[in-house]
Parts: structure tokens; C-alpha cells; sequence
């Protein structure tokens, strides 16, 4: 099973109304700002463990802003 973004644009919409760049955003889960835009941009899936950060950091609920997909489909809530 893997953690991928559920909407890349409301994630960015997201971020901009929490107050982050995506930059920012980074340094304040204490993860890389590289990994963060290749998530950010569906290029990579994030760990359990960053996608903690990620959530923990902006303050929201897991589906709120990622799925789990296995093996090609899509489990939510």
C-alpha cells in the first residue's frame, strides 16, 4: 500500500492558506524541501512517517489531503 496526495492544487490551495511556502512548510515537518515538491507534485509518495510530519505540521487529518492506494486502487474513508 502506498500515500499518495489526493489533489495536488487544493494541497498548494492548502498550504497558501495555512500560511506555507512550500519551502517553509518543510523546514517547519523537519523533512527536505526537495522531497516536499516531488510529493507536492505526485513525483514521489510520501512514508508513513513523512506524511505524519506533513499532517502534524499543517494541522490536519489524514484524508484531507492524502489516500492509500493498493495496488492500483484507491482506499479512503
Amino acid at each position: 500500500m502506498k500515500i499518495r496526495l489526493k489533489d495536488k492544487e487544493k494541497f498548494i490551495e492548502l498550504l497558501i492558506r495555512k500560511g506555507f511556502t512550500k519551502r517553509a512548510l518543510a523546514t517547519a515537518a523537519g523533512i527536505g524541501q526537495p522531497t516536499l515538491v516531488q510529493i507536492s507534485n505526485g513525483i514521489r509518495r510520501p512514508s508513513p512517517t513523512t506524511a505524519k510530519r506533513i499532517l502534524d505540521t499543517l494541522g490536519v487529518e489524514f484524508d484531507d489531503i492524502f489516500v492509500i492506494e493498493k495496488e492500483g486502487v484507491t482506499c479512503s474513508a
